[in-house]
């Protein structure tokens, strides 16, 4: 696992990542970073932006889904791109908070892979060795 606590991997026609964290919280932004890099590169962002965010699904592994889909409807509605996160709660269920960003700024930001989707495909959660580990496939 690499340094930034995720790391890609080929799936087909599809790209995954692969991301690890000591809590639930550091594994939800693990996730989100690397949905921000197949975007938008290593682009330089800075939090200029507040977004509320509050969801609930039924187990881990949707509520992972439901938090990195959101993130993707707020890129392709508004060109919104996470920076920073701030939780009140995470739990396997629940996830609140905010997250800070700016919009995409083609002078600025290098516009990496266009991601259609996250998919449920391989989709896993789990907790191996004390760590939170994750596996996702994002369509593109």
């Amino acid at each position: 696992m690499s340094d930034k606590g995720y790391e890609f991997f080929d799936h087909t026609a599809d790209v995954g990542i692969e991301a690890r964290g000591q809590t639930l919280t550091e594994l939800f932004i693990h996730c989100a970073q690397g949905l921000r890099e197949l975007i938008a590169e290593e682009s330089r962002i800075d939090a200029r932006q507040v977004k509320a965010i509050q969801l609930s699904a039924a187990d881990v592994e949707s509520l992972l889904l439901a938090w990195l889909k959101e993130l993707l409807f707020w890129f392709s509605t508004d060109r919104f791109l996470p920076e920073w996160y701030e939780f009140d709660e995470v739990t396997e269920t629940v996830l609140r908070g905010r997250v800070s960003g700016e919009t995409f700024d083609p002078s600025r930001h290098v516009f990496g892979t266009e991601v259609k989707g996250i998919t449920r495909h391989q989709l896993s959660v789990k907790q191996v060795d004390g760590w939170w580990e994750a596996r996702v496939i994002f369509d593109v």
